[in-house]
């Protein structure tokens, strides 16, 4: 990577925090997104350079079929502006961006830069905050270990939050999505299985829009209709495990409730 003092140099023009967690998230994402550069606010403006999102390509050593991807897009100048507009060009980007999200991985394993960040939530009032794996980057397994060493402290908040007044109703959610009516000591031992724990709400505000029929739009909720967690029962996101919390208020799903 004999080119990275040079190009780091130019990306922490952008940010000076880019060897952190967030300043590598934030590059991935941009990358990304230079594929619609038109609508995308950029962490690192210099990526719009086409040589700088190249350079990053470059950073380990090349294939002569990488070699080759890198040479066509370097060609394109209408790319590097507008986004791809051929199946070859988007092809392309596909191929780099695989090629700069393992050399960043590469980067964020050789200085050991977790792929950890905090997540902070609010619900029912009640403020909490817990390590999420960031998308883009690499899980390391010092991050694997603070992600499992969690699951206990999201499980009671969760529960907390299901059993303040007023409580909600409790359900496992089947293979099939039917729910279940549950017990919190089904979600305990559930736990007990899990290496990570994601919790997420969902509320909405239902219009009339016929007979029978009823639009939806997402809304914040301080009490939201539903609290949901996830268990993840292992690192390949093959099993997993659904809890549903929902409101004891039956209005909050109109199309249940009976009316004259």
């Amino acid at each position: 990577m004999s080119n990275l003092p040079a190009l780091s140099k130019v990306l922490q023009r952008d940010n000076p925090e880019l060897f952190t967690t967030e300043g590598l998230s934030a590059l991935l994402h941009d990358c990304i997104c230079l594929k619609y550069a038109q609508n995308h606010r950029f962490t690192y403006p210099s990526l719009l350079d086409t040589s700088v999102y190249l350079g990053l390509a470059q950073l380990g050593n090349a294939t002569t079929g990488e070699a080759e991807v890198i040479r066509r897009v370097s060609a394109s100048i209408i790319w590097a502006k507008n986004g791809a507009e051929t199946v070859q060009e988007a092809t392309d980007f596909l191929f780099l961006s695989r090629k700069i999200r393992d050399n960043i991985h590469q980067i964020q394993k050789s200085l050991g830069i977790s792929g950890v960040s905090q997540r902070n939530i609010s619900i029912r009032d009640r403020l909490f905050s817990y390590p999420v794996a960031e998308d883009q980057l690499f899980t390391l397994e010092s991050d694997r270990l603070a992600i499992q060493n969690a699951v206990p402290e999201i499980i009671r908040y969760f529960v907390n939050l299901v059993q303040m007044p007023s409580a909600y109703n409790l359900f496992l959610v089947d293979k099939d999505e039917r729910k279940i009516p549950t017990a919190v000591a089904t979600v305990q031992e559930a736990a007990a299985r899990a290496v990570r724990a994601e919790i997420y709400t969902e509320s909405h505000d239902w219009q009339v829009t016929g007979a029978n029929c009823w639009q939806g739009n997402h809304a914040y909720k301080v009490d939201p209709d539903e609290i949901h967690l996830c268990l993840h029962l292992d690192w390949n996101e093959n099993e997993f495990i659904f809890f549903d919390a929902l409101h004891p208020d039956p209005t909050r799903w109109p199309w249940g409730v009976v009316t004259e």
